[in-house]
């Protein structure tokens, strides 16, 4: 347990736990972020499996049970689940309950899948259920290094760090992983959150994201598999309208310019997944936009 700078009672509970069960090694250190905590526990662990959760979310009481008998069942290097997203409003009613939870779509395929690299990545892409984030998910801790060392998060990077240490660890290589197709995992969504908030200009949030995306075309181009470039070109896509919207709700000529070009570039090589209802909102967003800012 990395108790990362916690200002609750959090540490104290942490070695509750460790007193109880010698098997807990409790790590206090400063804060440094999620990023730096993970790494932190990866290079302390000695323990067979290696799993993420995030702190603010809630764990199925069987979750890891599930999860390492699949994998032990059909020999893979991994296992996925998929997850169910709930409000804070819902966890006042427990989240048995189901009360403010949304199900993630898809997440009623009753099917257990197995893939191994780079096209277990592009199911993480592809399907919302399984997502690329790492709380879903159980590592056998062996497959998480190279010939270089430990696969390890960036810790600068405040959005896309979960979906680039993925293709680092599946994509070209042979991790396999099992998907289940059964919502083990429970994630918060809060109005402050990281992945959810409304703010006001261009984040380091939609720098990291849209960075994190050319920084995996480029690095996938070796591979030569023109469906995951699909995958993530439509993904940076995404990230760059994310911005153009910004810079529309606040006129800001220059940067709504810059990354409207942007766009376009992207738009060029890629169609996929734009309906035609989201090419005629783009359009009604330039031609607002130059009323708006002239």
């Amino acid at each position: 347990m990395i108790d990362d700078g916690s200002v609750d009672k959090s540490g104290e509970i942490c070695d509750a736990c460790a007193l109880k069960d010698n098997r807990i090694k409790v790590i206090h250190k400063k804060n440094g972020g999620v990023s730096e905590a993970r790494n932190t526990g990866l290079q302390e662990a000695r323990g067979e499996y290696i799993t993420y959760a995030d702190s603010d979310d809630l764990v199925g009481r069987t979750i890891y049970t599930e999860l390492i008998d699949a994998m032990e069942q059909n020999g893979t290097d991994s296992a996925c689940c998929s997850y169910e997203a709930f409000t804070v409003a819902g966890t006042e009613q427990g989240i048995g309950s189901r009360t403010g939870v949304q199900k993630a779509a898809g997440s009623s395929r009753s099917r257990v899948e197995i893939c191994c690299g780079t096209e277990a990545f592009k199911v993480f892409l592809r399907e919302n259920n399984y997502a690329p984030v790492v709380w879903n998910k159980v590592f056998k801790r062996e497959v998480l290094k190279s010939a270089e060392g430990l696969f390890l998060f960036e810790e600068n990077t405040t959005l896309g760090e979960d979906e680039k240490w993925l293709a680092e660890v599946f994509c070209g290589r042979e991790t396999s992983v099992c998907f289940i197709a059964k919502p083990l995992y429970y994630w918060r969504r809060r109005d402050s959150s990281a992945t959810h908030t409304e703010k006001e200009g261009i984040t380091k949030n939609n720098l990291d994201s849209i960075r994190v995306q050319e920084e995996l075309l480029e690095a996938v181009k070796v591979l030569q598999d023109a469906e995951l470039e699909e995958l993530l070109k439509w993904r940076l896509y995404l990230a760059v309208m994310d911005v153009v919207r910004k810079c529309y709700k606040r006129r800001d000529a220059e940067n709504f310019r810059c990354y409207y070009q942007k766009l376009k570039q992207i738009r060029t090589v890629r169609t996929f997944g734009e309906s035609g209802t989201e090419k005629i909102r783009r359009l009604v967003w330039s031609v607002l936009f130059r009323l708006r800012v002239l």
